[in-house]
């Protein structure tokens, strides 16, 4: 009855002495979750219709999934979803874990947030009537069962109107990102636009909700912030910080072309809790980016006290967009320990940074799509060190490839890396794994005790040490390694090493 286990123990005694890892066997960080849905993808039909898309995720402290998007083309509605941690619908939100919330016109979910009490807020726009303007900024609170909130609004929603300019015909505004402040209060951020009689057209908009849905007339003029910079202005990301202040990123246009390509600059504003633009931050509260780099913005995520803003640039009028990451101090001023002279250009992935997401430790992940550059419709997820430099532990070369939209990112607390979009007539939910990969780094040359320093620092482990004689590689030191530098194992993996005997006497 013992040689079983006698047998068992001299195998996997064996099996150290040649140096194999059982660590080999596991899926690689970046990878699609094969715990997840279907092969680590969830796809939901919507039936007929271009494009449909998740728009936003957040994960809730019990694991759950709760993601945002649009109805199909007819149903004029907010589409909500909750999954359970392996991406089956929950069945007790909802009709079989999903909500959609009918409009008399076009309506769009583009944020969503959740509250302590376990409340939903989905925030986006809404048409008040046929045609491209007359929309306004949306917003709806759902109980944790999916059902609206009452409590908010009229019946669980409010819409409001962005004043207009003078003179202008109409209006068009959008709310691009929300989030429950400490107070209890909702902010909701995003844009509004006019009929260009009047430039410049577009500006920031900031709308402060108290826990009833009402605007709140402690916050700017009865509840509403309006900044313009330099240009035609787009709001994409708010954040939050933690004395109660706000950041609000996006893009300001800087006038002029460049060839073909309209300047564009990065564009922050950072405002006191009551809506006013704070003076210690930038010139008056504002900040752009140099004109000449010609870099759009974006969404933004905190790190610590750092703001980091997602963003785009390309080379010439006829080339395709690529990320650009750009991160700024408390100030407002460019943060010379990151990147370059502030920023990342990711010239590997084509595409606009559609999230941004700042993970526990520090490292960065930014979504981008690239649908309607090349009309590919494929998408990228990248992961960046804290210091900006691209993360080689994570997919490949720090970036990884997903054959449908990206358009939004979040990241759980076992640091999976949960990507929405869409493909075709449905939307998809994809889960990636998180964790570092074993890259084996170049150790020819290397005293044992600097290979096996650099090895853990490339999350690999050291295996078995052989030695042999060499004529070109001195004594005591690496030759060769096995596997072979460069090649992606999973976390931990062993690396034996080959060390010099020195010349044969």
């Amino acid at each position: 009855m013992k040689r079983p286990a006698i047998f068992f123990g001299l195998a996997f005694f064996t099996l150290c002495l040649l140096g194999v890892s059982f660590a080999a066997n596991l899926p690689l960080a970046g990878s699609l979750d094969p715990s997840f849905g279907g092969g680590g993808v969830v796809t939901h039909s919507l039936g007929s219709g271009e494009y449909p898309s998740i728009s936003a995720i957040a994960v809730q402290p019990d694991g759950k999934i709760v993601v945002a998007g649009g109805s199909p083309p007819g149903d004029h509605g907010l589409l909500l979803a909750r999954y359970l941690a392996d991406g089956s619908p929950d069945p007790s939100f909802g009709d079989g874990g999903y909500v959609e919330t009918k409009f008399t016109y076009w309506a769009f979910a583009d944020a969503v947030a959740l509250q302590p009490d376990g409340k939903i807020v989905v925030a986006g726009s809404s048409y008040q009537a046929e045609g491209n303007y007359d929309s306004e900024f949306t917003l709806a609170r759902y109980n944790p069962n999916g059902s609206l909130d009452t409590s908010f609004g009229t019946g669980g929603i409010t819409n409001t109107p962005i004043p207009e300019v003078v003179g202008e015909p109409g209006s068009a505004a959008s709310a691009d990102a929300v989030a429950v402040l400490p107070s209890g209060k909702i902010l909701a951020g995003g844009w509004s636009q006019w009929g260009g009689i009047v430039a410049p057209t577009e500006s920031f908009d900031l709308i402060e909700y108290s826990s009833n849905g009402q605007p709140d007339p402690a916050f700017g003029n009865h509840g509403i912030v309006q900044t313009q910079f330099d240009g035609d202005d787009y709001l994409s990301g708010i954040a939050v910080l933690p004395n109660g202040e706000i950041v609000a990123t996006g893009t300001g246009a800087a006038g002029g072309v460049h060839g073909t390509q309209e300047i564009d600059t990065m564009a922050l504003a950072r405002y006191k809790p009551d809506g006013t633009l704070d003076p210690g931050f930038g010139d008056s509260g504002k900040v752009t980016t140099a004109p000449k780099l010609r870099y759009d913005g974006g969404p933004a995520t905190l790190q610590g006290t750092k703001i980091v803003v997602a963003g785009s640039t390309r080379l010439n009028s006829a080339s395709n967009f690529f990320p650009v990451v750009g991160r700024f101090t408390e100030s407002g001023r460019l943060d010379s320990t990151f990147g370059v002279h502030g920023f990342v250009e990711i010239r590997r992935v084509t595409g606009i940074p559609a999230a941004v997401f700042t993970q526990a430790d520090r490292k960065i992940l930014v979504a981008a799509d690239n649908r309607g550059y090349d009309q590919q419709g494929d998408g990228a997820v990248v992961r960046l060190l804290p210091n900006g430099r691209l993360d080689t532990s994570f997919g490949t070369g720090g970036v990884v490839r997903l054959p449908t939209e990206v358009s939004a990112i979040a990241s759980q607390a076992d640091q999976k890396v949960l990507v929405g979009g869409g493909s075709g007539s449905a939307w998809t939910l994809n889960r990636v794994l998180g964790g570092n990969n074993c890259v084996v780094p170049g150790l020819r040359g290397k005293t044992v005790l600097k290979a096996s320093s650099q090895l853990k620092a490339s999350y690999c482990s050291t295996g078995h040490v052989s030695k042999r004689f060499s004529t070109k590689v001195a004594r005591g030191r690496v030759i060769s390694t096995t596997p072979l530098r460069g090649d992606r194992l999973p976390d931990g993996t062993k690396v034996d090493l080959t060390v010099s005997k020195g010349k044969r006497h």
